[in-house]
């Protein structure tokens, strides 16, 4: 117990440090969510424009042609990517905050001493 209070509550990395003093953050996205990260549909654009322009098959110059689409990627295909990964992000946001409200009343609490039976089974002897 000793070792996990005297951990810190959040993890500190020397990149994030040496980034923010020169005026950078670091943005770090959940494991697993590829769809959250631009640069995932900037690849897709440039693995698009290679075999576009491979006829050779050959290493040298797909690696030539990679470099070339690399180069090709403009500011404005970041701008968009990005724009649309934030769009993908509000809008799950916004379907689990949506999912949150209908799910929060089913949400039972049972009770120690709470029972399946209830006053009105006994009632019923009466009749």
């Amino acid at each position: 117990m000793k070792v996990k209070n005297m951990m810190p509550r959040e993890k500190s990395y020397l990149l994030d440090e040496l980034a923010l003093e020169r005026g950078h953050e670091v943005i770090r996205l959940p494991p697993y969510h590829c769809q959250y990260n631009a640069i995932e549909l900037i690849w897709a654009q440039v693995k698009n424009e290679v075999p576009k322009k491979n006829n050779t098959f050959k290493m040298v110059d797909i690696e030539r042609l990679t470099h070339e689409a690399l180069d090709s990627v403009t500011v404005q295909d970041w701008e968009k990517c990005v724009r649309y990964a934030e769009s993908i992000q509000t809008q799950e946001y916004e379907r689990e905050v949506h999912r949150d409200a209908i799910l929060e009343p089913i949400i039972l609490t049972i009770l120690p001493g709470d029972s399946d039976s209830s006053d009105d089974d006994t009632d019923n002897d009466d009749d």
